[in-house]
């Protein structure tokens, strides 16, 4: 048994998982409980959920969990723990800053995609330039009373484990705990930190390993299509693509995009220009300098002969006006 106390940081979407023997499932609601030195990922079960559907436990809280346990299939460095029916979980009168004494990691944010389901894609540029993205980031707690988590080109202290999950990429760690965002770049350092981490090429990233990367593109043209149904069952009616040319000279077609603020830019401009949207964004597009970020999904969809192993697509579109 062990007894862990800290601040609640973060409270996770439920979730359903097989109880004692696999014959039978249980709600289970995960929470992140931190304290100056370490954090700990709870997950209550039995009767302790309740806890949080009835809000006796909300982020903010300073609590003390007793009689919790580790995983049998606990890994090392693992900081899960399991709190059930025998667990005591008592409330705090203290002031408990979270992570004080762990170095964060300053991440300049290149992308937040659209929501898929109810997480959220998040990638960026760390101190050191090395590219991060967060896993484990969800869409209800991307907006705080304190603010967005997240914003492109703003940079944000985040906290960070290694990510225990399946389908592993090079840049995937788990995400514990971020206050949010820092500050914006300056309008004069924004161009100048994405021509420093432009890459050359799509090959240039994807065929030396890595899964995110930046591009300056030709942009050939960008257009709208209808969602298909399993999408639209999603909320999403529309997916808008790109065809580009990179600076090799290869000339990519039908990318998907999923940054969340060019959606809103191109609803935006659909509103007022409903029948010359897609010819006018090209136009802005190129006017300016455009950069996009790009990905690589899972590669783990039983899909033989994908170029990259698995399928790319467009996580954050940053365009620059240049000097006058």
């Amino acid at each position: 048994m062990v007894t862990v106390t800290g601040k609640v940081v973060r409270i996770l979407p439920g979730r359903v998982s097989s109880a004692a023997g696999g014959e039978a499932t249980e709600q289970v609601v995960d929470l992140i409980l931190a304290d100056a030195r370490q954090y700990w990922r709870v997950s209550l079960r039995d009767d302790k959920p309740a806890l949080v559907t009835n809000s006796a436990i909300r982020p903010g809280d300073a609590i003390r969990i007793e009689n919790a346990s580790f995983s049998a299939l606990r890994k090392e460095g693992d900081q899960r723990v399991h709190a059930g029916n025998y667990a005591r979980i008592t409330s705090l009168a203290t002031s408990i800053e979270p992570l004080r004494d762990v170095p964060g990691t300053k991440l300049t944010v290149l992308a937040v995609a659209r929501p898929e389901g109810d997480r959220v894609c998040v990638a960026g540029i760390d101190e050191k330039g090395a590219w991060i993205r967060p896993q484990g980031v969800y869409a209800d707690e991307l907006d705080t009373t304190r603010g967005p988590l997240f914003k492109n080109l703003c940079v944000s202290t985040v906290y960070l484990d290694a990510w225990r999950g399946r389908h592993a990429r090079k840049e995937d760690y788990f995400f514990v705990y971020s206050r949010g965002v820092d500050g914006e770049l300056p309008a004069e350092e924004k161009r100048t930190f994405l021509e420093q981490h432009v890459d050359a090429a799509v090959d240039t990233i994807f065929k030396s390993g890595r899964t995110l990367g930046l591009i300056k593109p030709r942009i050939i043209q960008v257009y709208e299509e209808r969602a298909p149904p399993k999408q639209r069952e999603k909320g999403y009616e529309q997916y808008i693509r790109f065809n580009f040319k990179d600076r090799s000279g290869r000339v990519y077609r039908h990318w998907s995009c999923r940054c969340a603020a060019f959606y809103d830019a191109w609803n935006a401009m659909k509103a007022r220009h409903r029948w010359t949207c897609g010819w006018r964004m090209r136009r802005y597009l190129r006017w300016n300098e455009t950069y996009l970020a790009i990905g690589l999904t899972y590669s783990d969809y039983g899909v033989e002969r994908l170029e990259y192993g698995a399928y790319p697509m467009i996580v954050g579109v940053h365009v620059v006006v240049p000097h006058s």
